[in-house]
């Protein structure tokens, strides 16, 4: 594994790209899941109630 004191400018920031890209993926999947979630609350019947999960 390279350090990255030893990294150029340009390899940084291809780095910072790609994990930007991660991060967009991952959030993405995340909300895919949410909503898979929230649909089968509703259909197990579950979800009588608006429940945010912010403790509220």
């Amino acid at each position: 594994m390279v350090k990255l004191e030893e990294m150029s400018r340009e390899d940084l920031i291809e780095v910072i790209r790609m994990k930007d890209e991660l991060l967009k993926e991952l959030k993405e999947e995340i909300a895919a899941y949410r909503a898979l979630v929230e649909e089968l609350q509703i259909k197990l019947g579950l979800r009588d109630y608006n429940f945010s999960g912010h403790g509220d």
